[in-house]
């Protein structure tokens, strides 16, 4: 099937905030220790405020009005997009601490968080990447019109609008990272979790292996 004349790329409003929590926490919801909690949307909404605050491109796909995809994109040195994220993402870690299991997920959260920092620094990633691709999400009922291609065309596209020459994500075992490969990108670091027993003593489990894959952007056509 071809994309239909239905869907709209569009620059993400605030407005869309709760569409891609809902979408995110359907999609990973399941991988952390709040699934089935609750606070499982709330959890949820930490993640994607953690992706949001730092962003500086902001692209949603919609189909009949629809949300069906999202790409956030950082580049260095430029504005973030929404700037009240990261004060919202704030008060859903505070609100996350006043529930056990709210409190677990984000012990979970943050510890995640800090081995990618430092996955970051051993690669030394800083040195030779302007940008990276904070959240990348299509919808399973978007398959099929052509919007991840989209999304992530629009990505290189404003990444060398701002002069980019290479960009990286980070990524797990658990994602098919076959796509970024057919994309070009490589595999500059990787953190495999058998090798970490210490994950299960400080969270209660183990992480997926991490990735860090990073690629050149193409030029402008």
């Amino acid at each position: 099937m071809g994309e239909s004349s239905a869907v709209v790329y569009r620059s993400m409003r605030w407005s869309d905030l709760e569409d891609v929590v809902g979408r995110f926490d359907q999609m990973w919801g399941d991988d952390v220790p709040t699934a089935g909690s609750p606070v499982s949307l709330l959890m949820s909404r930490y993640y994607v405020l953690h992706y949001l605050a730092p962003s500086t491109h902001c692209e949603v796909a919609t189909l009949d009005g629809r949300f069906m995809g999202v790409l956030l994109t950082r580049v260095v040195g430029d504005p973030v997009a929404f700037p009240q994220a990261e004060g919202e993402r704030q008060r859903a870690a505070d609100e996350l601490k006043t529930t056990a299991i709210g409190a677990e997920g984000l012990r979970y959260a943050e510890y995640w968080r800090d081995v990618e920092i430092d996955l970051e620094r051993s690669a030394e990633i800083g040195r030779s990447a302007q940008a990276e691709l904070e959240l990348f999400l299509v919808a399973a009922g978007a398959r099929g019109h052509g919007i991840g291609g989209h999304l992530w065309g629009e990505a290189m596209r404003h990444l060398a609008s701002r002069s980019v020459g290479r960009y990286y994500l980070h990524t797990d075992s658990a994602c098919d990272v076959g796509y970024y490969e057919a994309h070009g990108l490589s595999r500059d670091a990787e953190r495999p979790s058998a090798e970490h027993p210490e994950d299960v003593r400080a969270i209660g489990s183990a992480l997926d292996d991490l990735y860090i894959y990073a690629g050149d952007v193409p030029a402008a056509k």
